[in-house]
């Protein structure tokens, strides 16, 4: 009969060893609440793009032949109609709003975050060029998507933060403005412009009017 009760006896260990092993397993799949609160807060321990401009300088450098300027305070100017102070300014007016709003996958191909920075250069980049998203994007290292998702975020938050740049002016001073349009550029009930397209032409040898030369002698 004792081999019968070793039988059972090892019998019962292996079951003991199985309950055992079962228990390790389900204390494994519990995750700690730190471990939690990483997996959730996950987009907030990648890094931030905060070098955008350097990279996007050295993609977009001048080349021979280019109308890129060759010194980089010229080129941020040439590629955002801006210069860096104000440019600057411009991202603490919209900072809170673009870090409060936040959308999901506002990432980089890297997968790093973008900066409200990088955010507003995007924007810039889209209303100042008329360049498609794609091509934006590309510019950029970013998705399409993104580039919408930016510029539309940009433009709303400039519509609450920057209202008081711009101001409808009173009588006395719109006719002011209407009387210097017409007498320097003949153009009649004009009381403002936010921006022009420079479009240069080549002019038939049979019509030579100054008329269609701009400020800097150029037929357009």
């Amino acid at each position: 009969m004792a081999p019968k009760k070793e039988k059972h006896e090892f019998a019962a260990k292996k079951i003991k060893m199985k309950k055992d092993s079962k228990m390790k397993l389900k204390k494994k799949k519990v995750p700690s609440s730190s471990s939690t609160v990483a997996a959730v807060g996950g987009s907030e321990n990648r890094g931030v793009d905060s070098d955008w401009w350097n990279c996007f300088w050295e993609k977009n450098s001048p080349i021979s032949g280019s109308m890129v300027p060759q010194d980089e305070e010229e080129g941020f100017k040439y590629f955002f109609r801006l210069s860096k102070k104000t440019f600057e300014y411009i991202c603490s007016l919209v900072r809170e709003d673009l870090i409060s709003r936040p959308p999901s996958g506002l990432i980089n191909i890297e997968g790093r975050l973008l900066s409200v920075e990088k955010q507003v250069a995007i924007a810039l980049r889209r209303l100042a060029s008329g360049e498609s998203q794609v091509s934006v994007g590309a510019s950029f290292n970013v998705g399409q998507s993104t580039v919408s998702q930016v510029t539309w975020r940009f433009i709303e938050a400039m519509e609450e933060r920057a209202r008081h740049h711009l101001k409808w002016p009173d009588n006395e001073k719109l006719q002011k403005i209407k009387s210097e349009f017409e007498r320097s550029f003949k153009l009649p009930n004009c009381c403002g412009a936010i921006d022009a397209t420079h479009i240069v032409m080549t002019l038939p040898a049979v019509q030579t009017s100054d008329d269609w030369c701009d400020q800097v002698g150029q037929v357009a």
